[in-house]
């Protein structure tokens, strides 16, 4: 009879949990992530075409060759909250790794247990010789195994196991959006410092105009339309002024944040240093290897494997669970007889456990894991159209910022020419005060967006970094004319 009960239990539980592996909710297919259309870049000239293939380890900060940006960078991947948060997200996920390995062992324990007991007197068992009240003292060891015969145990390991993997690859992604964040940044305080050099150059110089300017209408030499629109380019900068050293304390307090700390020095910047950058990153490969490479795709893809494992482990909960546990030790009423040879004590038993009515529980879960791995696949495609979408843009970004950085270049070379000439003609006679105001304008303007777009391009090559994965091997890759 014995022997009966646990071949209907199994046959029992074997049909019920065939009836809930299917699911109402459709799964979906894995999206296969290939690009839509092939990737062809033309390497424009003067520029040094940097490949995927070159691109070894996480330091593509050295490529730039700045060793400020190395230090600054270096202190934000070392000090900065998110990374170190991230760090500790893996470490918890490291133990529950842990935790789902060791359900797969015997769980051994000791026990010692000690207590009085009084039974009814007025009850069904007779008390006898009038003694009511019992003592028990209880030592020894015992273990209790759950069998994984239908994988339900392996499955949740192997959850926990892509969910260590996909914790991994986040903080490779954190600490790749925080060093190309402390770069952006560290550029961008580097032109905004340099735009108040020049406005505070600039006010200086308009400064000095409205004095004259204020002398010679003073003598009759000047009309007051002459001096009032001298004195309204003075405002004009000194109202700028303001504006741009606001954005430079931002830009430094967003700094000091990202690095975790108070920044090094930065190297100023001048005017004759806005040069094009002679790196132009290539995705070669870009199907493969940018899944490969790309920190948020593979966690994307880690966690699909752990909804696919979660689904699985739901699936397999429909199954009978076969457990065995025993104990073996000593009892006695005496504790001074706890270690004689009658107080010896053992059981061994097997527990076969089906569910049978769980209110719809279990399929609710199974359901709720379908739902949760089709979810885990449409982020995943998402993220792989994501990522083309940025390495795409970042491309034509290169590209357009280097021939807007050329154009304001050479038009800054032109005006700075026609401020020569304009300066010329007043100190000739042959044009007023007002001409030259006009041209120092647009210089000053010219000379503003020139940092801007030099600001631009060095933002485009962070973002073929990011596009990519980061990890550029400044070794393998040497900058060369």
């Amino acid at each position: 009879m014995f022997k009966a009960v646990p071949k209907t239990a199994i046959a029992l539980g074997l049909v019920l949990a065939m009836t809930g592996c299917a699911s109402n909710i459709p799964l979906l297919e894995r999206f296969s992530g290939k690009p839509e259309q092939p990737t062809e870049v033309v390497v424009p000239e003067n520029a040094k075409g940097v490949g995927m293939k070159e691109v070894q380890n996480e330091a593509w900060w050295l490529l730039l060759g700045d060793p400020t940006l190395t230090q600054v960078v270096l202190q934000a991947v070392n000090n900065n909250t998110d990374v170190r948060l991230a760090n500790e997200r893996l470490n918890e996920a490291g133990a529950a790794l842990g935790i789902a390995k060791s359900q797969k062992w015997p769980s051994v324990f000791g026990q010692f247990t000690s207590g009085r007991n009084r039974p009814s007197q007025a009850g069904n068992v007779p008390v006898f010789g009038g003694q009511n009240v019992y003592e028990s003292s209880q030592l020894g060891v015992g273990a209790t195994w759950e069998l994984d015969l239908w994988g339900r145990i392996g499955a949740l390991e192997d959850a926990a196991r892509a969910g260590f993997m996909q914790q991994g690859y986040n903080v490779r992604g954190v600490r790749l959006s925080v060093a190309a964040t402390a770069a952006s940044l560290y550029t961008q305080v580097r032109v905004l410092g340099l735009q108040v050099k020049v406005l505070e150059q600039t006010l200086e110089s308009r400064d000095a105009a409205y004095k004259l300017a204020k002398q010679r209408y003073d003598v009759g030499l000047s009309n007051e339309l002459q001096l009032r629109q001298t004195e309204a380019e003075l405002l004009a900068v000194r109202a700028q002024l303001p504006d741009t050293r606001e954005q430079l304390a931002r830009a430094q307090n967003a700094l000091a944040v990202i690095v975790g700390g108070n920044t090094p020095a930065l190297p100023g910047l001048a005017v004759e240093n806005l040069e094009l950058t002679r790196l132009f990153i290539l995705p070669e490969d870009t199907p493969s290897e940018l899944l490969l490479r790309r920190p948020d795709l593979a966690a994307a893809e880690q966690q699909l494997l752990a909804g696919e494992a979660n689904l699985e482990a739901a699936r397999k909960a429909f199954f009978p669970s076969i457990g065995l546990s025993a104990f073996g030790g000593r009892e006695s009423a005496d504790l001074s007889d706890l270690f004689t040879g009658p107080a010896r004590i053992w059981s061994f038993q097997t527990q076969i456990t089906q569910p049978i009515f769980q209110a719809g529980r279990l399929f609710d879960e199974r359901d709720a894991a379908v739902a949760r791995r089709n979810q885990a696949v449409l982020q995943y495609e998402a993220s792989i159209r994501t990522a083309f979408q940025e390495v795409y843009d970042a491309i034509v970004a290169q590209r357009e910022a280097r021939e807007r950085l050329q154009a304001r270049q050479e038009q800054v070379q032109t005006l700075t020419q026609v401020v020569r000439l304009a300066q010329l003609r007043v100190d000739n006679g042959v044009a007023n005060q007002l001409e030259l105001l006009d041209a120092q304008r647009n210089l000053l303007n010219a000379q503003l967006s020139w940092a801007s777009a030099w600001q631009t391009q060095q933002g485009a090559t962070l973002a073929m970094v990011r596009a990519l994965g980061g990890g550029f091997n400044a070794e393998q890759v040497a900058l060369k004319e």
